[in-house]
């Protein structure tokens, strides 16, 4: 049955495309992918290394007090102006956001649009731009909604209705007026925000399993095969790809790129467990890491990690058991921390900051890998079942030097960065929150179990 499904959609790919007025397919012949002998990637004189998934100690479970009297130098806060990408930032990570901090409600919207109430937060991706919050629905459909008219305006559908009942997974970015589109169908397509028009459409063929970047021109993204394409961002023809090691098997997460602009160098985890360091301008490998033991590299192994996180030349990549620190110029590992992380990490300068399974929130030193503080988040609540109530964590930010936690039930916990005690414990959203927390302008957006906009000051 499931080769049968395959064959389906596959026949249904090669058979559609679009009208250049409207935007709806008409003639498969204009999306098909040109540029087919472009040249890719060589391996040759890269320096490939295996890293073992599980450092050979027991997992960190303890609680440690930091140092008296000791204050953690803290990077200072940025107001952020716009969120044009899934984490924010061409790094995935930003220390220290600036926010009021009041947690005061200040607007919900109306029903933004539907959206399946089992999909998990990770499946719904929503950037801001000019005061417009970016996204879409269930069957696909992008749209702009205005915070400072509160209401829709503009909506696009890009799919036909035999595609209405599959689901889409979709991937944004925003770049000079341009948002730019791929999807789980194999689809890439980029849209003008001054005149909302579409500028190109391209059917790669296989669905894109990615996070987008985008540098000098290029747009770069992967597909579920593993392979990383470059992207003219201008015409959406393909300019090199690279073949990285296939996996058979697919776990929850997906290809991952982070960007270090200043070197040109764009690092890319994928689902096989390998790290690569590219100069996407000299189109040169610089290093590649595999974090499947030798002795256990066959295709079928899951591997498993949360997005990578840059911050100056500090590289962190948490696997599912461990956690690595790495020089992002030289590829030399600095450390490695046994422990399992809910949570993508959160790094400053000095610092990085994890939320483990066991509950404990903590702070690593960047340099030694010692561990300053760790503290268990719920040792401190009144009430037994809070834990419950609480529920899944579904983000860490750091806001003015405050640690703060998102829960799916709706609930925001704060932490001090200098030792990790709990300052607050609020319930922010009545219908929980089904979003990662976005912060513009010293003032905090999340959309909840009901599809609504919610706006914080």
């Amino acid at each position: 049955m499931k080769s049968l499904f395959l064959i389906f959609i596959l026949l249904i790919i090669t058979a559609c495309s679009f009208d250049n007025k409207t935007g709806i397919w008409k003639d498969a012949s204009d999306v098909l992918v040109g540029n087919k002998d472009t040249q890719s990637i060589e391996r040759s004189n890269s320096k490939s290394r295996f890293e073992d998934i599980l450092i050979k100690k027991e997992i960190f479970n303890e609680e440690k007090n930091s140092l008296n009297n000791f204050n953690l130098d803290f990077d200072n806060s940025i107001v952020i102006s716009n969120w044009l990408e899934e984490f924010g930032a061409p790094n995935n990570n930003i220390s220290n956001i600036s926010y009021s901090g009041n947690n005061i409600l200040t607007s919900t919207s109306r029903k933004l649009s539907r959206f399946p109430m089992n999909n998990s937060n990770s499946d719904r991706n929503i950037i801001f731009y000019n005061n417009n919050l970016i996204s879409y629905d269930q069957k696909g459909k992008i749209f702009i909604y205005s915070i400072n008219l509160k209401k829709k305006i503009f909506e696009y559908n890009f799919y036909k209705k035999k595609f209405k009942n599959i689901k889409k997974e979709i991937f944004l970015i925003v770049s000079d007026d341009i948002l730019y589109v791929s999807d789980n169908l194999g689809y890439l397509y980029a849209i003008n925000l001054k005149n909302n028009s579409l500028v190109w459409a391209k059917n790669y063929g296989i669905p894109f399993r990615s996070n987008l970047k985008i540098a000098s021109n290029q747009l770069f993204l992967a597909n579920q095969d593993n392979v990383i394409y470059s992207i003219d961002i201008k015409t959406g023809e393909k300019q090199w790809q690279f073949a990285t090691s296939i996996t058979f098997l697919k776990s929850d997460f997906k290809n991952n790129f982070a960007l270090k602009v200043v070197n040109n160098n764009l690092f890319f985890l994928n689902t096989s467990g390998e790290l690569y360091s590219i100069n996407y301008v000299s189109q040169k490998i610089n290093w590649i890491y595999n974090f499947k033991a030798s002795s256990l590299s066959s295709n079928l192994d899951l591997f498993s990690s949360h997005p990578l996180v840059l911050q100056d030349n500090n590289l962190v990549v948490s696997t599912e058991n461990s956690l690595f620190h790495y020089n992002s110029i030289s590829g030399i590992k600095n450390w490695g921390f046994p422990s399992s992380t809910v949570l993508k990490p959160v790094l400053t300068s000095n610092y990085t900051y994890i939320l483990s399974k066991n509950d404990l929130l903590i702070c690593i030193e960047n340099k030694t890998g010692d561990v300053l503080w760790s503290k268990n988040i719920y040792k401190n609540l009144k009430n037994s079942k809070m834990k419950i109530k609480i529920g899944k964590f579904y983000d860490l930010k750091i806001t003015n030097k405050k640690l703060n936690l998102f829960s799916a039930n709706g609930y925001l916990l704060s932490f001090n960065y200098n030792n990790g005690n709990l300052n607050l414990m609020k319930k922010i959203s009545k219908n929980g929150i089904k979003s990662k927390i976005i912060f513009l302008k010293n003032q905090m957006f999340l959309i909840n179990n009901k599809n609504k906009l919610l706006k914080f000051n």
